[in-house]
């Protein structure tokens, strides 16, 4: 029973990542993104002429970021074994991945609130537009810093049979890289480091997806070598 909660909960992050994409960027159609540079009035007729498509898909990807907590506690768990008595490093990362739910759940209720009232002056729809793009794809220091967290705490990991493999640390250090130039979006209006450039956005994106993916059945499998293990220990 224990194994599988573990395996459940490091799954969870799946439940995310497909009901995320299929919400906000398949129903909602909100990927690619609007050009930063649209105008004012390009942007509100967007969110007048697709209302209820916007709001079901946020709704969907909105009921799906949560399943990120359960899959950042497994994967804590597993490098509390690792850091034994001072899980500093777990601590932290499970703190950046709330920070990083808090972050997506605030742009989606922005992007739910421009859709809410599509008949409202087109400045402030241009506004809320603004800020939900701004506030997704700039604030990107709490999963940088989990996946940081993460990557240090695997490379100090000196036993013989390592909990996991020396490559998911860096691979977690290469995709916080990947996830930096997130940060310098307010700047630009376009170009690869605009809102929905190659790198802030597209490259950024797929990073993060990419990590979560993999260090998830990484956790699954060093749960069920610690079963397994368990169990020959036992007998």
């Amino acid at each position: 029973m224990i194994l599988k909660n573990h395996v459940l909960a490091a799954c969870s992050v799946f439940v995310f990542i497909f009901c995320f994409i299929a919400g906000w960027w398949v129903i909602a159609g909100l990927v690619p993104p609007l050009s930063p540079s649209a105008t004012a009035e390009e942007v509100a007729a967007f969110y007048q002429g697709n209302q209820l498509r916007i709001q079901i898909g946020i709704a969907l990807a909105m009921s799906s970021v949560a399943y990120i907590i359960p899959m950042a506690s497994a994967l804590g768990y597993q490098l509390r074994r690792i850091e034994d008595s001072k899980p500093m490093l777990a601590n932290a990362q499970l703190a950046c991945a709330t920070a990083t739910v808090a972050i997506v759940t605030v742009a989606l209720i922005i992007w739910s609130v421009a859709a809410y009232r599509p008949d409202r002056p087109i400045e402030i729809t241009y506004l809320l537009n603004d800020l939900a793009w701004i506030g997704f794809t700039m604030p990107v220091s709490g999963i940088v810093v989990w996946m940081l967290c993460v990557g240090l705490c695997v490379f100090s990991d000196k036993a013989s049979k390592p909990i996991f493999p020396r490559w998911a640390g860096y691979l977690s250090l290469f995709c916080a890289t990947l996830t930096l130039p997130g940060f310098p979006v307010v700047i630009f209006q376009s170009g690869p480091l605009a809102w929905n450039g190659l790198l802030s956005f597209w490259i950024a994106l797929t990073a993060a997806i990419t990590w979560m993916t993999a260090m998830s059945f990484l956790t699954i499998r060093a749960a069920i070598t610690e079963s397994n293990n368990s169990a020959s220990l036992a007998t």
